[in-house]
């Protein structure tokens, strides 16, 4: 078995597809049964979390000789679930899109909740998002796989930047723009706009963003 250590960007996901196995086959091995006891989500490591990759099993399949065989392998896929929203939180539906997910284009609209969802590669890294509003149009640059758990305050740093508070380049450290963000969401939420990170905070920072 093989120990390997989290990256930024990484996911069980991404992790599984460069080792040539099912996600499930790593997280709910053993050996990880304390990180998966930690993380509680696949999709969101920390960098330096370490994951115990097992061996692949071997698996046999019979074949005629003398007579050509064909074998099809499953390419695992990925989905990526956008939401477009306005600077009122309300969803921003209907909107047509194109997104470039490591030089693969795609287009279409999002739907009647400003969902867009985009079919990618595991181990993707990175979406290019182009949305159209009548003459104008958004560009949007997101990293795959690069928030944080929630319990890390880089995670709510994130969180917060996507939503709106911006202060993820403070990365970890608690500083003044991090507590503004904080206090102006408690603001929102109804809060008690203290501007600290309780455990009320955060569960209201995850529910806003969803994930």
């Amino acid at each position: 078995m093989a120990q390997y250590t989290v990256k930024q960007g990484d996911c069980m996901l991404s992790i599984a597809e460069d080792f040539g196995l099912l996600w499930e086959t790593i997280w709910n091995h053993p050996d990880n049964a304390q990180l998966k006891q930690l993380r509680k989500d696949p999709n969101i490591l920390f960098p330096g979390d370490v994951v115990t990759v097992p061996e692949k099993d071997l698996r046999v399949e019979s074949a005629q000789t003398e007579k050509l065989n064909k074998f099809v392998v499953k390419t695992p896929q990925a989905q990526v679930r956008l939401r477009l929203l306005d600077f009122k939180r309300q969803p921003r539906p209907n909107l047509a899109y194109t997104a470039t997910v490591d030089g693969a284009l795609s287009s279409g609209r999002s739907d009647g909740d400003g969902y867009i969802t985009l079919t990618v590669a595991p181990n993707a890294r990175e979406v290019k998002l182009a949305v159209t509003e009548g003459s104008r149009t958004d560009q949007y640059t997101l990293p795959l796989g690069a928030i944080d758990p929630i319990e890390e305050i880089s995670g709510v740093q994130q969180r917060l930047t996507n939503l709106g508070y911006p202060c993820a380049s403070e990365n970890g450290t608690m500083g003044d723009q991090t507590k503004t963000a904080i206090r102006a969401l408690q603001v929102e939420k109804g809060l008690k706009a203290t501007g600290e990170l309780d455990e009320s905070t955060r569960q209201a920072v995850l529910q806003m963003h969803g994930v």
